[in-house]
């Protein structure tokens, strides 16, 4: 039997859209900076030194943590979700020339941040948040490392079932081998995670969708058949 927090983290590294568990930083948010952000605003801003605001709690909404693409379009590799946190760009690493890193709220956000002089001072006090900041890390890790291998160089049926196999094999089946994946993710955000136009996605979906191997709705995916996937990598 899979754990329930083990299901909820694995799953959040396959579809960044959901949260993954709830940290215990937020237990010092009087400490932190508060900033309101509607949707469409981003932090932009570089930590440079130990005072600049490095480390931030989501307490409401959701932010992509977006690349500017060539055409200059955003990129999102992962996204952070309320009850999470995330590092900003440090010492201007990430942005180069005109190529920026940037979290935006994709709706309307709250967050609150801490110096790295502040996280510095907690972890001193609390170690189990230094172990916490050590899951973050690795979160986003996990995140951008299976979406480049998800989408590699694979046609995109298989790259959907990959995503759909991996995110059964974090989720336990019915008594029926039926597995229910409460999830949130558009068509949009799952064309973008694995590289696939908008369009191509939706029809595929609709396919295996079409043949009863899945069902889909707005918050689950519903995998009646995960044996039959195989029969799929060949289509496009």
């Amino acid at each position: 039997m899979i754990g329930l927090l083990f299901q909820q983290n694995y799953t959040a590294v396959l579809v960044p859209t959901e949260a993954f568990e709830q940290l215990k930083i937020a237990k010092y948010i009087d400490q932190a900076k508060k900033r309101k952000l509607f949707k469409g605003e981003t932090i932009t801003a570089a930590s440079q030194d130990k005072d600049d605001l490095y480390y931030y709690y989501v307490d409401k909404g959701q932010l992509s943590c977006s690349f500017t693409k060539i055409n200059g379009e955003p990129a999102a590799l992962f996204y952070r979700n309320k009850g999470n946190a995330f590092s900003i760009e440090y010492g201007g690493i990430a942005s180069l020339g005109g190529y920026k890193m940037r979290y935006v709220a994709t709706k309307d956000t709250v967050v609150f941040g801490f110096t790295q002089r502040q996280l510095y001072d907690i972890m001193q006090q609390d170690p189990d948040i230094f172990y916490e900041f050590i899951l973050v890390c690795h979160m986003a890790f996990g995140q951008m490392g299976h979406r480049i291998a998800n989408a590699g160089v694979a046609p995109a049926i298989q790259r959907i079932i990959i995503w759909i196999k991996k995110l059964c094999a974090v989720n336990t089946p019915d008594a029926d081998g039926v597995y229910t994946l409460d999830i949130s993710i558009t068509i949009q955000q799952l064309a973008e995670l694995l590289f696939i136009h908008p369009t191509t996605c939706s029809r595929l979906l609709t396919t295996l969708e079409h043949d009863g191997v899945i069902k889909r709705t707005h918050r689950r995916i519903t995998v009646y058949h995960l044996e039959r996937l195989d029969d799929y990598e060949s289509l496009d």
